[in-house]
């Protein structure tokens, strides 16, 4: 499977990442849909809600990646689900979803650098900018739109003075 590059259910490599993921992704959706109903900071509440949709928009661009057509679930699951065995969605509801994920989280009052491993707002347009990159190529072909899209979103980042590059390859490695 691996030297053919399959990449289904059947490989374990494959196996570990589908299985990881959903998991993940049940996780995010259990968050999404109860954090709302806890007795908190409004402020905290919506940061958590942000990263919660972050992880799930996350999970998904790779999953959309390695996969093609796959389940795309946006609600918790339990054995009385209509979803328990989702069908494949097309692709292109996948990265919409993403989107609009990444968006959502955008709006969360995430700080934009975080250095606890919690996901930012730096994380977040980075991802956003890569999910247009990739919605402008295959297999979507949105074209010049989304490149552009791609490149606004990396100079929010750039702009932000938060990050900077290595001033040499050395000093990755130090």
């Amino acid at each position: 499977f691996v030297k053919d590059l399959l990449n289904n259910s059947d490989n374990a490599y494959g196996q570990t990442i589908w299985t990881s993921y959903y998991k993940g992704i049940a996780n995010a959706n259990i968050a999404i849909a109860k954090i709302p109903e806890i007795k908190m900071d409004e402020t905290t509440k919506l940061k958590l809600i942000g990263e919660a949709k972050f992880m799930r928009a996350y999970y998904y661009f790779n999953l959309v990646r390695i996969f093609g057509n796959i389940p795309l679930t946006l609600e918790p699951i339990d054995l009385t689900s209509e979803d328990l065995y989702a069908p494949a969605s097309n692709p292109e509801d996948v990265y919409n979803q993403i989107v609009l994920d990444l968006k959502d989280a955008e709006g969360a009052g995430l700080p934009m650098r975080e250095t606890t491993g919690r996901a930012s707002l730096g994380a977040v347009k980075s991802l956003l900018s890569s999910v247009y990159l990739t919605m402008a190529g295959y297999p979507l072909q949105k074209g010049t739109e989304y490149y552009s899209l791609a490149a606004a979103k990396s100079k929010e980042v750039i702009d932000s003075g938060v990050f900077s590059l290595f001033t040499s390859y050395d000093d990755l490695h130090n």
